[in-house]
């Protein structure tokens, strides 16, 4: 009997506040050990990314509405306030509650629906980026990953776009146990053994430069946003019409650009020589630069657009439509990957579009508008302290929008080989270089 009374008297001593008094209300400025074992439970729910400090603030307020708009969703009866009220805090601490608490649905936000997105990133159910916001694409991810395991034999797995603690458990599982294979299971040591579902590119092409001739392709006739890497024809053309020494004046439409740009930045009326403003078109990707050369090059910008059209047909990318030089979106302005191939294997032979697309720094001269600017190729490909460094990489360029993703087309030289690799559609930069060493390596891989 006394060791019973001494066992429950320690129980009571060791349980939390917030199980051992009545529940009282919480809300926003509230400080102490109460809000901090709440901001706790928050926390073991993946409803609270940071530190469980005690101070019911905005992030401690966010994770509360969220908790109760979970807990409205399963049929419990709180209100969403933003107020731990005595029901709330209840619920909580409540197991039967915590599968409610821990299930994700269109509306959930936080780090949870972050970590959510990136996994179906990683296993090429998502294109997009993780926002952290649980909203229709991130829906449409999550059927496509509950159809595709159902019919690879996964049970109870309905097609509802809702990830239940069980969802969660399959989604962050080992895939290939039920056959399904996706970026995360690329083994660096066999290179040669790459398939299309290892890479996060939408569509990419591996070309052996010299002969032109396809080693690897994924999807590489899909049309698709450039971006920047229309850049590409831009510089190819300013090269063909010549004058690179010439000193040119910098025209007004160089300022006709969105206000979410990438700049060099060039100025209206601005003196300097051709060569140095390709040299701000490809290194800073500049927009302004673009508009720039083609007025230049061609007297407007609509007879440039017309040229690159015209020059995609002459160099056969049958699938290519330009509307503009620099690549900002436009519904019409499209290529694809096997195109984008087919103008940079052409243009690598042209000694000055080699020099001027594997320049890593450059300074254009003083202006009477500015004094010397020194531009630097920041890529993580050419950087050896880099995780992504690529041994060997010589240019080419790299785009992103949002409505693209992130595009780059790129060549490689190494042991007397070189090849083009064309990556597009890619949900991230660290993601793309990641196709992009997995694509040179296999061509290095089955090079005889």
């Amino acid at each position: 009997m006394a060791k019973r009374m001494l066992c429950l008297l320690l129980l009571f001593i060791f349980l939390p506040v917030s199980v051992m008094a009545e529940y009282e209300t919480l809300t926003s400025g509230n400080t102490g050990e109460q809000v901090r074992q709440m901001q706790q439970r928050l926390r073991e729910l993946a409803l609270l990314s940071g530190k469980a400090d005690g101070i019911y603030g905005k992030q401690t307020a966010a994770a509360v509405t969220e908790a109760q708009r979970l807990l409205i969703r399963a049929g419990y009866v709180v209100e969403q306030t933003g107020i731990a009220d005595p029901n709330t805090l209840a619920l909580l601490f409540d197991s039967s509650a915590e599968a409610s608490l821990k299930t994700l649905s269109p509306g959930s936000k936080g780090t949870r629906v972050r970590e959510l997105q990136n996994r179906l990133i990683e296993l090429n159910f998502s294109k997009d980026t993780a926002d952290g916001a649980y909203g229709s694409k991130t829906k449409e991810a999550v059927v496509r990953f509950q159809q595709t395991m159902t019919e690879l034999g996964v049970e109870d797995l309905a097609a509802d776009g809702i990830v239940t603690p069980d969802v969660w458990r399959v989604l962050m599982s080992d895939l290939s146990q039920y056959g399904y294979l996706a970026p995360v299971d690329y083994d660096s040591s066999l290179p040669e053994w790459l398939i299309p579902e290892m890479l996060y590119a939408k569509s990419c092409i591996l070309i052996d430069a010299p002969t032109g001739e396809v080693l690897f392709e994924k999807d590489a006739d899909t049309i698709l946003f450039p971006a920047s890497t229309t850049k590409i024809m831009t510089l190819l053309l300013a090269l063909e019409a010549g004058h690179l020494d010439e000193t040119i004046i910098i025209p007004q439409s160089a300022a006709d650009v969105a206000a979410d740009s990438s700049l060099v930045p060039v100025y209206p009326g601005e003196q300097m020589q051709m060569y140095d403003l390709l040299h701000g078109l490809m290194i800073r990707s500049g927009n302004d630069a673009a508009n720039a050369v083609a007025e230049l090059t061609c007297g407007s910008q609509e007879a440039f657009v017309q040229r690159m059209n015209q020059r995609a047909g002459e160099l056969g990318m049958l699938n290519t439509h330009f509307v503009n030089p620099h690549g900002y979106h436009d519904e019409n302005h499209y290529s694809t990957a096997r195109d984008l191939a087919t103008l940079t294997r052409y243009g690598l032979t042209d000694p000055q579009f080699c020099r001027i697309v594997t320049c890593l720094e450059y300074t254009l001269p003083a202006t009477e508008k500015r004094g010397p600017l020194t531009l630097q190729n920041t890529n993580e490909i050419f950087d050896p302290f880099s995780e992504y460094y690529i041994d060997g990489a010589a240019g080419v360029k790299s785009g992103y929008t949002s409505h693209a993703g992130f595009c780059y087309v790129g060549a490689v030289q190494r042991d007397g080989r070189t090849f083009i690799a064309v990556i597009l559609g890619v949900p991230g930069r660290n993601r793309g270089w990641l196709d992009l060493k997995k694509l040179f390596d296999y061509g290095f891989a089955i090079a005889p």
